[in-house]
């Protein structure tokens, strides 16, 4: 049991039967809605092998099962997969892929930082079913047949994907297989192992046999209905989906500013040893298991909202859980503790059943409301909860603020049909645990948004997704919205800026860029495969004009700030005869076109407006990894690279203005397209040695030579 130290979800992603993302499950569960519906002839003919007669040999009694929607689409290119290795793989590597993306996304953790920490993967995983449909055609085995279609190739799949050099392995402990490797992923953080965790349970259904075998071992539901702890419940409903967490240390979450969905506080893992029968569960270590979780965290049972029930619907397996659940927490409170079953609604996913459980804790303690477990008509009278102080969640039941200001606690029950028990101990995020968004001023004009995805369709999908977020978010959210996407999301080849005014003209930008119509404010490319650097050119004399500068002196608190920093040490050195002493009255003054060729002023002013788009740019994120100057702008990119200190750079600058003050219009330059010693060789030779010199080698095919104007 791992108890010790605080873990915090701060990612979360699913597809689950009815709901592609967690959204839709909290809609499903609030809205009372079953997803459990009869197999698609997609997958096989239902017809040859459905038979009511339960034992009937080769058939199942039932074919009703909750589904995900296209489980076959996948897009290779996303994750750098050919075509031809996509044919071959497991959609539940697909389908672990997807979550673990979306979920390390939800985390604000780019993939590239991920990479270089120690980040490990733990999976929870049975099924065989894509292996098994190639039995009748070993022909279609390809050489990507066994890596596509390996349990452990499950978690090395997104170790790969993302880079990731901690621990990667799956876990087979059957119906709690999620759970196993949650309470693994949990003891690597709490030991220091690792310092982030994806966690993933997936579960797909692609052929019959499995229904056969559990329906003549009469464990299937024929009513095709997850009635978890009625008296008519006659079995469980198979389903498929998966499931990413993103794990962190709690400290480290919040030093890192992440969002924090819920905190676990203990996981626990034990065995029912010899029973009865290898299937047949032990209410007595259920319930050991669960006074070792409470008793090492000393929690009052009081403070538990709720129990997310393991539930499947069958009338042996749900009274000895309950009764496990009233034995240890139930007779200890005040009121009765309220116990529900997700699988009445989707059904029961199998090894990934546990993380199913633990998103509904999740959602639940965020919006205050545990969800009614559904087809509970008349209670299973073995159960007795009236006796052990829980009550089955017949409705929604509200969670109002605890009167004594602690947070929530629920518990999660998950058990493997082998005897491997599992459970959970999880608490709602404090509001000091959650990141404190920026306040922007409703005022204040957007910020570029950045986008970016994998291909050129998905970004005009992904611009159609924000057009419609955009325009139905309030202002504070908006921008904080754009804040995400330029600082937290993963960057992908196709790009797109959009530098809009305001919030109905970037709402307006988006659909334009979505319906390939794009305005003036979109810019759009496409980025080399490898991410290179930031380097920051700083150019010389000759690129000013008036009023350069001014429109972020006035829209850009950053840009102003810096300038007048520069100002003041300008100032503080000029004497009142220099003509750049009040560098801000100049870079408004109105007869600036008139003067802005003076070099005790333009070099002044170009290295002002430099220093502040540097902090204006760092103020946004943006830094660089290295600078380069050309004349001028030399001296800026010194002080960018802490060659100079800011009263060193600015000392220069005055000083090599005054310099080439008396040199105006002594001479002149000219560029020439050929190499330096053919250039000083042709000089020699006119002649012209005294008068003309070489001033730059730029390349070696271009130098620039200076001298008298004639």
């Amino acid at each position: 049991m791992v108890g010790h130290v605080e873990i915090a979800i701060v990612g979360l992603a699913c597809r689950l039967p009815g709901a592609d993302d967690d959204g839709g499950f909290w809609h499903l569960l609030r809205e009372e809605r079953s997803a459990i519906g009869p197999i698609p002839d997609d997958r096989w003919s239902t017809a040859r092998f459905l038979d009511p007669v339960r034992r009937s040999a080769g058939r199942s009694a039932t074919m009703a099962a909750g589904l995900i929607d296209r489980i076959w689409d996948f897009d290779p290119g996303f994750f750098g997969i050919s075509a031809r290795e996509a044919a071959q793989m497991d959609p539940q590597q697909r389908l672990l892929l997807e979550v673990a993306a979306e979920a390390i996304e939800a985390a604000a953790l780019p993939p590239d930082l991920l990479a270089t920490g120690r980040s490990g993967v733990y999976v929870g995983a049975s099924a065989l079913d894509h292996a098994q449909r190639f039995a009748g055609d070993p022909a279609a085995i390809e050489a990507q047949f066994m890596t596509g279609n390996t349990l452990s190739i499950l978690s090395n799949r997104i170790s790969h994907a993302f880079d990731l050099k901690g621990p990667s392995y799956t876990v087979d402990t059957a119906c709690s297989s999620s759970f196993y490797a949650l309470d693994q992923a949990v003891r690597g953080l709490a030991a220091g192992e690792t310092d982030t965790a994806i966690v993933g349970g997936v579960n797909a259904i692609l052929q019959p046999f499995n229904f056969v075998g559990f329906s003549r071992a009469a464990m299937l539901s024929p009513s095709g209905l997850c009635r978890a702890f009625d008296a008519a419940a006659d079995g469980y409903v198979r389903a498929e989906g998966a499931v990413a967490l993103v794990l962190r240390r709690l400290d480290d979450a919040r030093a890192a500013a992440q969002p924090v969905r819920a905190v676990v506080m203990a996981t626990a893992v034990n065995s029912d040893g010899r029973t009865m029968g290898l299937a047949l569960p032990s209410g007595e270590r259920q319930a050991a298991l669960l006074a070792q979780v409470y008793g090492k965290l000393g929690l009052d049972p009081d403070r538990l909202a709720f129990v997310e029930a393991h539930g499947t619907g069958t009338p042996v397996g749900d009274p000895i859980e309950a009764r496990a659940i009233g034995a240890v927490l139930g007779r200890r409170r005040a009121r009765p503790l309220p116990i529900g079953s997700a699988k009445s609604n989707v059904g029961h996913l199998e090894p990934a059943s546990g993380l199913v459980g633990l998103v509904k804790a999740v959602l639940a303690l965020e919006h205050r409301l545990l969800p009614r477990s559904l087809h509970v008509e008349t209670l299973n009278p073995a159960i007795g909860a009236d006796d052990i102080g829980i009550a089955i969640a017949t409705v929604a039941q509200p969670i109002p603020p605890r009167a004594d200001g602690l947070p929530w606690v629920a518990g999660v029950n998950n058990f493997g049909f082998g005897g491997a028990n599992a459970h959970a101990v999880l608490r709602e995020a404090l509001p000091s645990e959650r990141p404190v968004l920026p306040e922007i001023p409703a005022t204040a004009p957007p910020a570029p948004l950045i986008l970016s995805a994998a291909s050129a369709q998905s970004l005009a999908r992904l611009a159609a997704a924000w057009a419609a977020r955009i325009g139905a978010a309030a202002p504070d959210e908006a921008a904080a919205l754009i804040a995400a996407a330029a600082h937290r999301r993963a960057t992908h080849r196709h790009r797109a800026v959009v530098l809009a005014p305001d919030r109905a003209a970037l709402a307006a930008d988006l659909d334009g860029l979505a319906r390939g119509a794009a305005s003036g404010r979109v810019a759009q490319g496409i980025a080399p495969d490898r991410a290179g650097r930031t380097a920051f050119l700083f150019s010389g004399n000759g690129a000013q004009w008036p009023g350069m500068g001014c429109d972020l002196f006035a829209a850009d608190p950053a840009f102003r700030a810096a300038f007048e920093a520069v100002a003041a040490e300008v100032a503080a050195q000029a004497g009142d005869d220099e003509p750049a002493a009040d560098l801000v009255a100049l870079l408004h003054d109105p007869a600036l076109d008139r003067r802005i060729e003076a070099s005790e002023i333009a070099q002044p002013l170009i290295f002002a407006v430099q220093v502040a788009l540097v902090e204006a740019l760092g103020a946004r994120g943006l830094r660089p990894d290295a600078v380069a100057g050309h004349s001028v702008g030399e001296v800026a990119a010194a002080w960018a690279a802490g060659a100079l200190s800011l009263g060193d750079a600015v000392r220069l600058i005055r000083m090599r203005a005054r310099a080439v003050r008396p040199l105006a219009g002594q001479g002149g330059m000219a560029a020439v397209l050929a190499d330096a010693p053919t250039v000083e060789a042709a000089i020699a030779a006119l002649g012209l040695s005294d008068r003309l010199g070489l001033a730059g080698d730029n390349s070696p095919r271009s130098v620039t030579i200076a001298g008298e104007t004639a």
